[in-house]
């Protein structure tokens, strides 16, 4: 095992690794697998692996720094009561001790739980089925999800990630996450170099964007992840192995080793990382796009909705793949709907400048997609929606007011 007084005092890393988990719900045991995967590799003087775990099972929190050979009952060095991970404060103050006690020249933040996306409304959530438990991490409504009858009215009900079931399913919504990373980059004088959504359906433009001034790549999901999630002692074997690597060389690999796992499982899975400034060419595209739509909804609805309905959908069909989105648009048009969705399709396009930066995937319920998704419900708008900097900025509340009528 690592002597953590020499990690401690090497003085300033490469990188800190800071990984939030959020394990107070029935993701306890997966908590502790992941923890002992990280021991595998475990910190070096260039490379701080730090983990916050606020458990289900004795209603404690607890911080680590990993060390090779170590884990969960050796490399605790902190020990306090229960936490509320879906408290933007408590998530502050992890961030304040990991970077005020292992400074390094880059951060990669990573959020460890079950995700929704831009959105989630506490209020509506039912247990998971034990089938859901063993193969998701995803805790989400099934049913009436985006209902009339679901009686939405405040905006602060919307909860994206790490969700805690010992405080009534409180969970951090998009706005709340930001605030904080925002806090984060002041105190570091820079971006967050990677945020890693290690959860289901994170990937999302609206997500992207709403973290583009606070985070210079994302990493996760536009769909439900497998329960045993991230690969955590290949990812952290690259890492340590290559500490000098570029951020989008850490986030590419990322990508690779994740998509890597589930090979030969028959699992369905994406992983995509993007560049969250980046993602200003999508809007750039989108609003001309739409526009194009709404300018003769009446002839063009039937398209539309045949292209809503060939896109891959997820999130019980409420999000759907944006790229898969324009080529079905573009497929059955000859005039300026068919450019219009080309240029949202060039601005989809992978590599090292543009909006993906790389995208891996298995299984055929994906073909098509490239790793970004977008809100697009099939009949009714959460009116939370509607406060989302993606749905002012791009205008695509406005659009799907009008479509959905």
């Amino acid at each position: 095992m690592a002597d953590k007084a020499k990690i401690q005092q090497s003085g300033k890393a490469k990188w800190t690794v800071m990984v939030y988990m959020a394990g107070d719900n029935n993701l306890d045991g997966a908590a502790l697998r992941d923890i002992e995967e990280m021991a595998r590799v475990g910190s070096t003087k260039d490379v701080n692996v730090l983990v916050q775990l606020d458990r289900l099972e004795d209603k404690k929190t607890r911080r680590f720094l990993i060390t090779k050979g170590g884990g969960y009952n050796l490399d605790c060095v902190e020990t306090f009561g229960e936490t509320n991970t879906g408290d933007p404060k408590i998530l502050e103050d992890f961030l304040a001790w990991s970077i005020e006690r292992y400074p390094a020249d880059q951060y990669f933040l990573i959020l460890w739980n079950h995700g929704s996306g831009w959105w989630e409304d506490a209020r509506s959530r039912v247990a998971t089925t034990k089938a859901a438990e063993d193969r998701s991490r995803r805790q989400i409504p099934r049913a009436s999800l985006f209902r009339h009858n679901t009686n939405l009215t405040n905006h602060s009900s919307h909860r994206s990630i790490c969700y805690d079931d010992t405080s009534g399913g409180d969970a951090l919504d998009n706005s709340e996450l930001k605030n904080v990373l925002t806090n984060a980059c002041t105190v570091i004088g820079k971006k967050i170099d990677i945020l890693g959504m290690d959860a289901c359906l994170m990937t999302m433009v609206e997500v992207a964007w709403q973290l583009r001034d606070s985070v210079e790549i994302l990493v996760g999901s536009e769909i439900e992840e497998p329960n045993d999630g991230w690969p955590y002692a290949e990812i952290l074997q690259f890492i340590t192995a290559k500490p000098k690597s570029k951020t989008h060389i850490i986030a590419k690999e990322v990508v690779k080793q994740y998509v890597a796992s589930y090979k030969d499982q028959g699992e369905t899975v994406t992983q995509s990382a993007i560049n969250t400034s980046a993602t200003e060419e999508i809007i750039r595209a989108l609003i001309p796009l739409a526009a194009e739509l709404l300018s003769d909804l009446d002839k063009n609805r039937k398209l539309i909705q045949w292209a809503w309905d060939h896109a891959p959908k997820f999130y019980d069909d409420n999000y759907l793949d944006l790229y898969a989105f324009a080529r079905k648009l573009r497929s059955k048009d000859r005039g300026q709907i068919r450019e219009k969705a080309d240029a949202l399709i060039a601005a989809l396009k992978t590599g090292k400048t543009k909006s993906i930066l790389s995208y891996g995937k298995l299984g055929a319920e994906v073909a098509g997609t490239k790793g970004l998704s977008i809100y697009f419900p099939a009949e009714y708008i959460n009116p939370a929606y509607r406060h989302l900097d993606f749905a002012i900025d791009a205008q695509w509340a406005i659009f799907l007011e009008r479509y959905l009528g």
